[in-house]
């Protein structure tokens, strides 16, 4: 079965902190962490006072990603990345499930939480957080509108019947 990877090249990730992966993976006799690239205290050097975040580079071996920036020439496997890597304000979409996906802002990360790692507002503005389980980039939704000769906007003057025939809904 090919490797069929969520994240691709030029994705940039979170790492996830050592402790939470020593919690989740343990370590093996040289003292790396047991996931499938073995991370070792090297690696967690080099991203010591950073934000953790890394693009993605080219996949190696159908199952790894090459490392760039602080991780450059170490390789990056699934189990090490907490997830997308998100500014405060971006729109995002979450879920628990991985099936129904609702948008949201972004707003932090808290690693420690397995369960709900991703914590977003409703409004950038929003006092409230929820936690959730995953989270992605917003899904690009194209809207079609129409203008007349004046610049008048005339997508709501538009009959249903003429809207199925142009595709549009």
């Amino acid at each position: 079965m090919m490797y069929k990877p969520r994240y691709k090249p030029g994705d940039r990730v979170v790492i996830k902190p050592w402790k939470l992966m020593e919690e989740q993976y343990g370590l093996n006799d040289l003292g790396y962490i047991k996931v499938a690239a073995a991370f070792s205290p090297k690696m967690e050097k080099r991203l010591k006072g950073t934000d953790r975040v890394i693009t993605l580079g080219e996949v190696f071996r159908e199952k790894f990603f090459n490392g760039t920036g602080h991780l450059e020439h170490f390789k990056i496997s699934l189990d090490m990345i907490l997830g997308y890597a998100f500014e405060y304000g971006d729109e995002i979409e979450v879920s628990d499930v991985g099936e129904a996906w609702y948008p949201r802002v972004f707003s932090n990360y808290h690693p420690m939480e397995q369960n709900s790692p991703v914590r977003v507002g409703k409004r950038i503005d929003s006092k409230s957080t929820t936690g959730w389980k995953y989270a992605r980039p917003l899904q690009v939704k194209i809207i079609v509108r129409f203008f007349n000769g004046r610049g008048e906007d005339i997508t709501e003057s538009i009959s249903e019947e003429t809207k199925k025939k142009l595709l549009i809904t």
